[in-house]
């Protein structure tokens, strides 16, 4: 299977300090880390202005996919990080200047911070080099296709709310606002949660793809979303509990309208849930394997921790919480990390995935982290990870679920990626 990794640095010294890379190939797939404005001498591009960070971000990032083998029209996806001071709408314009006859899927939402004060904006981008010629790949036609929803918000920026490419399909971070700008189920997190579920589930069928075929989700909400919620949401429950996808949720400081409470993305591989192997998929089995961690919570609201498909692996956040609630490491950042990559790395391992076939780490960060980074503390990233250079993304959220709670981290491998694994590019 044609999936040797390749690791490309942007040269800064911290990548090489740290142990990560700014862009990880594997096959056709092209992943770019979150990405800032800084500069090689420490200062940051474009204070104060949202519209010059993020043009600066975009043109290093498209400039990172050409320089893997892509092209700036096989961007599939595009995440935004951003703070309470950033103007949304410079920000879309430099991204609709660069991007509006692509369309990827673009997801923005409002973090607690970023690395540094004039830091405006954080991004992330993802490629799958050919798609947009159609290239083969291990049997399969990568060929794109870009979905709206009918937003008029899509139109005038430039983005996608779903795309297909062979199998794969991805839906961008979607809310309960209504074509007149009004939000559906204001003071109530459960019928949002439902609106957007069943909207993204009615994407999906448009591509030939079932709840069955949900491989991850992710749930960004704001404080008030516990407020509001009672557990009663039916989506969930009929169609995505009996398949158990990761969920992901984080707590992020705001969405773009006040009576927002959660912003969903979803991911899927058409007919992964099945017991057919499907002549789209060519020479790849991806009949998906639900792996739990034990944790009684996967179980009740009915998701796993890991999920593999063909050889690509999904960790889901992941933190230091035990079985009986305690919080292992408290006041310790670097011990949950270590906790957590062990935990994680022993999940895959089963799966026929080892160290070096890990491409992609994205942890979100409570506002305290920092404060409890113990150097003491030996790192278990450090010994295991930093040599193979993953992507690592981290932001700072508003809370987890318990106070003593830190850090939660998710993980991506491609089983077999790390073999003979080529030059740093």
């Amino acid at each position: 299977m044609q999936l040797q990794r390749t690791n490309y640095s942007s040269g800064a010294p911290l990548e090489a300090v740290a142990g990560y890379s700014r862009v990880v190939r594997t096959g056709p797939f092209i992943f770019v880390g979150g990405t800032t404005s800084v500069l090689p001498d420490g200062t940051v591009f474009g204070e104060g202005n949202s519209y010059g960070q993020m043009r600066y971000i975009l043109e290093k990032l498209i400039g990172f996919v050409e320089k893997a083998g892509g092209a700036k029209e096989d961007i599939i996806s595009v995440k935004s990080y951003v703070t309470e001071g950033f103007e949304a709408a410079e920000g879309s314009k430099a991204y609709a200047e660069l991007l509006r006859e692509v369309r990827p899927l673009h997801t923005m939402v409002t973090v607690e911070a970023l690395n540094r004060p004039t830091q405006l904006v954080e991004v992330e981008m993802t490629a799958i080099a050919g798609c947009s010629i159609g290239a083969e790949w291990e049997g399969i036609t990568l060929r794109r296709e870009n979905y709206s929803s009918g937003s008029p918000l899509e139109e005038s920026v430039g983005y996608s709310r779903m795309v297909k490419v062979g199998p794969f399909v991805y839906v961008g971070g979607t809310t309960s606002v209504l074509p007149d700008k009004s939000v559906y189920g204001e003071g109530d997190s459960d019928a949002q949660d439902d609106f957007i579920l069943r909207k993204e589930i009615d994407l999906l069928a448009l591509v030939g793809a079932s709840p069955a075929d949900v491989v991850k989700t992710k749930m960004y909400t704001t404080r008030e979303y516990d407020l509001f919620y009672k557990g009663s949401g039916k989506i969930w429950a009929t169609f995505l509990k009996p398949v158990k996808p990761l969920c992901t949720g984080v707590t992020i400081k705001k969405l773009t309208r006040p009576a927002q409470l959660t912003e969903i993305e979803m991911t899927a591989i058409v007919g992964c849930g099945g017991d057919a192997i499907l002549p789209e998929w060519g020479n790849i089995d991806f009949r998906r394997v639900n792996l739990s961690s034990g944790a009684p919570a996967e179980e009740s609201f009915g998701y796993s921790r890991v999920v593999k498909t063909g050889p690509f692996i999904f960790c889901g956040g992941t933190t230091s919480v035990q079985p009986d609630k305690s919080v292992l490491f408290e006041n310790d950042s670097v011990g949950q990390d270590s906790y957590i990559f062990e935990k994680l790395l022993r999940l895959i391992e089963p799966l026929g995935a080892t160290p070096e076939d890990v491409v992609k780490v994205k942890a979100y960060h409570t506002p305290v982290y920092k404060e409890h980074k113990n150097t003491d503390t030996p790192s278990y990233y450090a010994a295991t990870l930093s040599p193979v250079r993953p992507l690592y993304t981290a932001v700072t959220i508003t809370k987890l679920a318990r106070p003593s709670q830190l850090t939660e981290i998710e993980l991506t491998a491609v089983v077999g990626c790390g073999q003979k694994k080529a030059e740093d590019g």
